[in-house]
């Protein structure tokens, strides 16, 4: 069976993928390429995409070559000469990036079928096809998705970053837990301006028999502008620089007399930390 292939649809179709992935290397690795060196990686990778198709009947490995020789040509034009390191970097992102685009594409292709009404536009029987502006939108939709999961996946990493193992003492009560450093977190005690942590119900009602410094500590949030919460200077808090999860810290910090503050609102619903460190912790103690 003779089968007829339209080399300008082929190219278009990769131009716009090649770009989209591009574009979303750019963003997840912060880089500063413009619009126009990506759009000139991207007409290169259109131009790869052409050439796999006129070497099909090639043995695999060839065409393996051809298409990891194209990456590298891509984010080279797209983000300029670098290391290796970057420029492994760079290519793992964007094969990355593709399984993601591919798997999310499959997906929907099962509800739209989009792959037949492709193949007939590649075949030039656009009578059948789904119209191109479709087409973009659901590539476009693919792209905008696995950006998002990227992103989640990155705020997990970081947000597991921003976690330290916590002691809170004061006297004969001491308390281990998980702190999270939060540079949101501004809350100061007014009259000595130290930054103060917010605590859990929990490990705030584990104080209440201190006999520690009493404040009421001024907060504000977009629903309650002039709230004001219970403050408690306690004996000393030790933060270790390890990282939550680790035997060993490669450093602790010790505060002395540092204030914790019940918390006005819920967090960490998973119950991974209960302090909300003060953003400027790390920069404070011995």
């Amino acid at each position: 069976m003779e089968v007829s292939l339209y080399i300008d649809v082929i190219f278009f179709v990769n131009c716009v993928m090649d770009f989209s992935l591009l574009y979303l290397v750019k963003k997840i690795l912060k880089k500063s390429a413009s619009i126009k060196r990506i759009a000139l990686g991207a007409f290169a990778g259109g131009i790869g995409g052409c050439l796999e198709v006129l070497l099909w009947k090639w043995p695999p490995w060839i065409i393996m070559t051809v298409s990891f020789a194209m990456a590298g040509l891509m984010v080279t034009i797209a983000f300029g000469q670098s290391d290796w390191r970057e420029l492994v970097k760079q290519m793992g992102s964007l094969y990355i990036l593709a399984v993601l685009a591919n798997g999310i594409m499959e997906l929907l292709y099962q509800y739209t079928r989009a792959d037949f009404y492709l193949i007939r536009v590649i075949q030039g029987e656009g009578i059948y096809a789904m119209p191109l502006l479709a087409w973009l939108f659901m590539a476009a939709g693919a792209c905008l998705m696995v950006r998002a999961l990227w992103q989640f996946a990155d705020e997990i990493v970081k947000e597991r970053a921003n976690k330290y193992p916590v002691i809170l003492a004061d006297k004969e009560v001491v308390i281990q837990t998980t702190g999270y450093l939060d540079t949101g977190n501004c809350l100061k005690e007014p009259v000595s301006g130290q930054g103060v942590q917010i605590v859990t119900e929990r490990v705030w009602n584990l104080f209440q028999q201190s006999q520690g410094k009493r404040a009421m500590i001024p907060y504000h949030t977009v629903g309650n502008p002039y709230g004001v919460t219970e403050g408690l200077k306690i004996e000393r808090m030790e933060i270790w620089q390890g990282g939550a999860g680790r035997k060993k810290a490669t450093r602790t910090i010790r505060i002395w007399g540092p204030w914790i503050a019940k918390a006005p609102y819920g967090f960490a619903r998973d119950g991974s930390y209960e302090v909300l460190l003060h953003g400027e912790s790390r920069l404070s103690g011995e």
